[in-house]
C-alpha cells in the first residue's frame, strides 16, 4: 500500500507540474469501457410459424460483426450528436427476402394483391456504443448500407419451390409475374437508448426505445417504437432485432471475462413506421412509365403494384435463452395490414442463433 500512495503522489506531481491534471480521470475512463468480442448471427424468418404463406413469407439474414474498438477518434466523433461514443464495430451482412401474393395458385396476375418479389442483398454495418453526455443513459447506434438485387437474379423463385418440394406444399404458379430485375439499396440508421435499474442484474427488467430511418428504393421510412424485456440475468446488450428492422442486435463476450452464467428473457416490441416508398408495394421505381401507359381500367399492371398504407404498424414478442458463448431467440411479429385492398392483418416468426466469439 505505501508504495501505491508513493506512486499516486509521483504521479499528480508531475500532472501538476506539466498543467495536464485532468489527464488521470480521463485516462481511467477510457480503461472503464468494456469492449466485446465479435458475434457471428444467423436469423430465419418465417411465416409457416404463423400458419400462412402468404405476403411476407420467407427472409434469411447472416450478420457477422467484428471485435469493438476504442481508439480512432475520428470514427467516435463523427455526427456523435447527443451520444459520447466509447466503442465501435465495423460488420457485413447478407440476406435475402420473398414476397408473394395470397393465391399461389393463379398464375396470372393477381389484382389487388401484392406481387411476386425477391430481394437479395447484402453490404457493410458500423456500430457504435456509448452513454448520452448529460445522463449516462447506454445508447447504440447501427448504420447499415444493403444494395443488391431486385426481381430474377434474386432467386426468390427459386428458394421457395425448392422449400416447398423439400416441405411437400404446392409449388406457386406465379413467379413469371414477379417484379422486373433492377438495383436495389437502402441507407438504414436506428439509434436504440436503454434504461435499465441500477444494481445486480439477476431479476430484472429494461426499456429500450428506438427511433431511425431508411431511405433508397428498397425502403423509404421513418421509424420509432420500443421494447420492454425481462428476465433472469439480462445480457449486456440492446436486445434482439428482426430481419427488417433498422438496426442489428449486437453484444459479443466481454474483454473483462466472460459472463458464464446462463440466462434468459421475454420481451415485447411495439414500432410504428410512416413510409414514403416500398419497393415490394409500390413496384419498381426505374419502371414508372410503364405503369402511366396503362389506361384507366386495366386489370393489372406489368410492373405489378399496390396502392400501399403510408402508415404501419409491428407488434413483437418472444423469448430469449442467453448462455457463455450461444444465444437462440425465438419471435413472432404481428403486423397490420400494408396495402389497401389487403383483407387480413399479416404474422410471421423467427429464429435466431448468435454466436459470441
Amino acid at each position: 500500500m505505501c508504495c501505491k500512495w508513493k506512486q499516486l503522489l509521483v504521479w499528480a506531481g508531475l500532472s501538476s507540474g506539466l498543467g495536464v491534471a485532468v489527464a488521470a480521470p480521463q485516462a481511467d475512463t477510457a480503461a472503464a469501457v468494456n469492449t466485446r468480442g465479435p458475434v457471428l448471427e444467423m436469423t430465419e424468418e418465417n411465416d409457416w410459424f404463423a400458419g400462412t404463406d402468404r405476403h411476407y413469407t420467407q427472409g434469411a439474414r447472416v450478420v457477422y460483426l467484428g471485435a469493438e474498438h476504442s481508439e480512432d477518434r475520428w470514427i467516435k466523433d463523427v455526427w456523435a450528436l447527443g451520444i459520447r461514443v466509447d466503442v465501435w464495430r465495423w460488420g457485413f451482412e447478407i440476406g435475402q427476402s420473398i414476397f408473394t401474393p395470397e393465391n399461389l395458385d393463379a398464375s396470372y396476375p393477381v389484382p389487388n394483391d401484392r406481387p411476386y418479389a425477391g430481394w437479395l442483398y447484402g453490404g457493410p454495418v458500423l456500430q457504435r456504443r456509448g452513454v448520452t453526455p448529460a445522463a449516462g443513459i447506454p445508447v447504440l447506434e447501427s448504420l447499415q448500407l444493403q444494395a443488391g438485387v431486385v426481381g430474377p437474379a434474386a432467386l426468390a423463385e427459386e428458394e421457395q419451390n425448392a422449400a416447398h418440394y423439400i416441405g411437400g406444399f404446392n409449388q406457386a404458379e406465379g413467379w413469371h409475374n414477379q417484379l422486373h430485375a433492377e438495383p436495389g439499396f437502402a441507407l438504414r440508421y436506428l439509434r436504440t437508448w436503454r434504461l435499465a435499474p441500477a444494481g445486480p442484474r439477476n431479476w430484472s427488467a429494461e426499456l429500450l426505445p428506438q427511433a431511425g430511418g431508411s431511405l433508397g428504393n428498397v425502403d423509404t421510412s421513418a421509424r420509432i417504437g420500443a421494447a420492454l424485456r425481462m428476465g433472469w440475468r439480462l445480457p449486456d446488450d440492446f436486445g434482439i432485432q428482426a430481419i427488417d428492422a433498422l438496426g442489428l442486435t449486437d453484444g459479443g463476450r466481454s474483454a473483462a471475462g466472460p459472463d458464464r452464467r446462463f440466462g434468459w428473457y421475454l420481451f415485447f416490441r411495439a414500432e410504428g413506421r410512416a413510409v414514403g416508398y416500398n419497393e415490394f408495394l409500390d413496384g419498381n421505381l426505374f419502371r414508372g412509365s410503364e405503369r402511366d401507359a396503362y389506361a384507366p381500367g386495366a386489370v393489372f399492371p406489368d410492373p405489378p403494384y399496390v396502392d400501399k398504407r403510408p402508415f404501419v404498424c409491428d407488434l413483437q414478442g418472444g423469448v430469449v435463452l442467453v448462455g457463455a458463448r450461444l444465444e437462440l431467440a425465438f419471435t413472432m411479429d404481428y403486423r397490420t395490414k400494408e396495402f389497401y385492398g389487403q383483407e387480413v392483418e399479416d404474422a410471421f416468426g423467427s429464429v435466431a442463433l448468435r454466436a459470441k466469439f
